[in-house]
């Protein structure tokens, strides 16, 4: 508790000493909390250490430059940020530990503006796409400022689905995978996530505009409708920046839809069976156990993902949670990888159906 009461002291201090820069700067949720709920939350955890705070040592390689000083060439064992994105982010062990790295890097970096800033981000991301905590992901986030959509989410996940929808009203989606097109489904508003469909196409994206839409409707069960938006990204010759991976995603979501309605798990006899379906960097093989009529459990066997954050874990639980690959919502931040296991996930059912 020590270590944390000196990170907490020195972040109390920065909070004091950059306030005013940082002021410029479908399904119903299992928890549901007010405004004022909300806003405690926040407040309380994001000023208070982690359960696990003192089981975690905070260990990075001396080498480490912790100004955040940019590098000409690509070293993680030199920049931070690299080191993040190379070592911490594709190891769940080290989650835990990168954020601890990360609350130090902010106190060594108290008298260094840019160093703050970046460390503030930081937090918030580990916190949101790493650990899933979003208390502390949206305490972090409004210091840094700069990404409502991630900030809409955490109010979304802590049960304030008003907080959410005040920050991405009016906004187009200009994101990379069509995350404001996803929320706005997620929050149960599927005419408001198609009503952003076109502005994507216009901004040159109809791969991500079409795949999001069939992303939509199909975690709202229109499975025809969701087929005919995939159908659309078949005949493109141009899209967004990931476009020929776009065509493998379509054509593996309208295999995968097309067993959706199919799957029985009566009919599946005991055993584990495996399939894979293409994420984001390649191949994703998942294996799917069935016991006596039920799955009991699901895992990622196989992929070469790197920022996968926590995605594995969160859509394979939801697919046992659920008894199933309908309705389940992919992980905010790791659309791809989420909707390559939802996709593996139903092949290797129908490969065991009798």
């Amino acid at each position: 508790m020590r270590d944390f009461a000196r990170w907490s002291v020195v972040t109390g201090a920065l909070l004091a000493m950059y306030a005013n820069a940082w002021a410029a700067a479908p399904a119903t949720r299992p928890v549901q909390r007010t405004k004022a709920e909300v806003e405690a939350l926040i407040d309380r955890e994001g000023r208070t250490p982690p359960p696990w705070w003192n089981s975690v040592q905070l260990d990075y390689p001396k080498t480490l430059d912790l100004t955040w000083k940019p590098t000409k060439e690509w070293n993680n064992q030199r920049n931070v940020g690299q080191y993040i994105w190379d070592i911490i982010d594709p190891n769940p062990g080290k989650w835990k530990e990168g954020v601890k790295l990360v609350h130090h890097v902010l106190a060594i970096n108290k008298d260094n503006p840019d160093g703050i800033q970046k460390s503030i981000e930081a937090l918030s991301r580990l916190y949101f796409e790493l650990l899933q905590d979003y208390p502390r992901a949206a305490f972090w986030g409004r210091k840094y400022g700069r990404d409502p959509v991630r900030l809409a989410v955490c109010y979304w996940k802590m049960g304030n689905k008003q907080m959410a929808v005040a920050e991405i009203t009016g906004m187009q989606d200009y994101t990379r995978n069509g995350e404001i097109i996803k929320l706005w489904a997620s929050m149960g508003e599927l005419q408001k996530a198609l009503d952003l469909v076109q502005g994507v196409v216009d901004y040159g994206r109809p791969d991500v505009a079409y795949l999001a839409a069939g992303d939509a409707y199909r975690l709202f069960g229109r499975y025809d409708d969701a087929i005919k938006c995939y159908e659309k990204v078949l005949p493109l010759t141009r899209g967004g920046p990931d476009f020929k991976l776009s065509l493998e995603r379509a054509r593996a979501s309208i295999q995968a839809i097309k067993v959706f309605d199919a799957l029985d798990l009566s009919r599946i006899p005991d055993g584990a069976y495996r399939a894979s379906s293409v994420a984001f960097t390649g191949p994703l093989e998942v294996e799917v156990t069935i016991k006596a009529g039920r799955i009991s459990g699901v895992r990622v066997t196989k992929h070469t993902e790197k920022q996968f954050y926590s995605s594995i874990t969160d859509t394979t639980g939801q697919i046992i949670a659920k008894q199933g690959v309908k309705g389940i919502d992919a992980t905010s931040g790791a659309t791809i990888t989420s909707e390559a296991i939802i996709n593996a996930s139903a092949k290797a059912l129908a490969s065991g159906m009798k």
